[in-house]
């Protein structure tokens, strides 16, 4: 892709204050030529200094900046930035990440013909030691890291909060779901749908990494993964039944689901977590609590 194109950055934000500064000088020290791009920072009605700090910045002609009077959630705060863009491509950045000078334009040898997005990579701060979930998080054995640099993904693979898309192609297949408000699932909804119109239009890119700066615990994390399975994976296997398995229905009320996903092996997976905390056992909690979450959900 040779033309310099205009790209729109959507920046979603909810109490980042630690972050947002360096989040937002990150963006604004792109080497791609300023008058080609353009940020827009949704501030979704925090309660802390992000709002303020997001102000501070409102001189700047290369990002604009805007206040929801009320939490409305990850997806509508992405889709009032999506609604202010108007160029070829909009890429996405969440509100507690930070990215080198090339990120933009790394993403752009990625869209061939038929390739809709293209979903950068997460890697940790340098200057923090990782707890065992941390390094679960950023490691090899979770999501697309498991593909090489320039692999096709799949839709549940293909996540937004680093990643670039053609409007066109989101436009045609429909903005996130305003309606999943709970934590998870909303990149997987519109996923789908892309995945569904356009086979084969996610790539994988380990040249366009961001620096995900959110601290996370093993039982925060498993919390959150619960809370999805019980609200928003249900949505999505009644929504895509066609997909079912991919989201992985098979194990959640069959017998080989019952017979590795149990109170007992729970039990002795923790005991033996906690004398060997190894990411193949915060693997199988992860996805317990997925399970436990879809087997409460009513």
């Amino acid at each position: 892709m040779d033309k310099i194109i205009p790209v729109d950055i959507v920046i979603p934000c909810y109490n980042v204050e630690k972050v947002i500064e360096k989040c937002v000088r990150s963006l604004l020290s792109q080497i791609y030529p300023g008058n080609r791009y353009h940020c827009y920072f949704i501030n979704d009605a925090s309660t802390d200094r992000t709002g303020e700090i997001l102000d501070s910045f409102n001189n700047d002609d290369h990002l604009t900046v805007i206040h929801h009077e009320q939490n409305l959630g990850l997806s509508s705060t992405r889709n009032t930035g999506i609604n202010m863009c108007n160029a070829d491509y909009i890429a996405f950045l969440d509100g507690d990440m930070t990215v080198e000078n090339n990120w933009l334009e790394s993403f752009l040898p990625y869209f061939k013909k038929n390739i809709i997005a293209v979903m950068g990579d997460n890697i940790p701060p340098t200057d923090i030691k990782l707890n065992s979930v941390e390094k679960y998080y950023f490691g090899k054995l979770r999501g697309a890291r498991q593909f090489n640099d320039g692999d096709n993904i799949s839709f549940e693979y293909m996540l937004y909060g680093n990643a670039m898309i053609r409007r066109s192609g989101l436009m045609k297949c429909g903005l996130f779901d305003e309606k999943i408000i709970n934590y998870g699932g909303e990149d997987t909804d519109l996923s789908v749908r892309i995945f569904d119109v356009f086979p084969n239009c996610f790539v994988f890119s380990k040249k366009s990494n961001s620096v995900h700066y959110h601290r996370r615990t093993l039982s925060q994390f498993c919390s959150s993964m619960e809370t999805y399975g019980e609200f928003n994976l249900p949505v999505l296997i009644k929504r895509y039944p066609h997909h079912k398995n991919k989201f992985g229905a098979d194990w959640i009320n069959s017998i080989k689901g019952y017979f590795l996903f149990n109170f007992i092996i729970y039990r002795i997976i923790k005991m033996i977590y906690c004398c060997f905390p190894s990411q193949m056992l915060i693997k199988y909690m992860v996805v317990r609590s997925v399970i436990v979450g879809a087997r409460n959900s009513k």
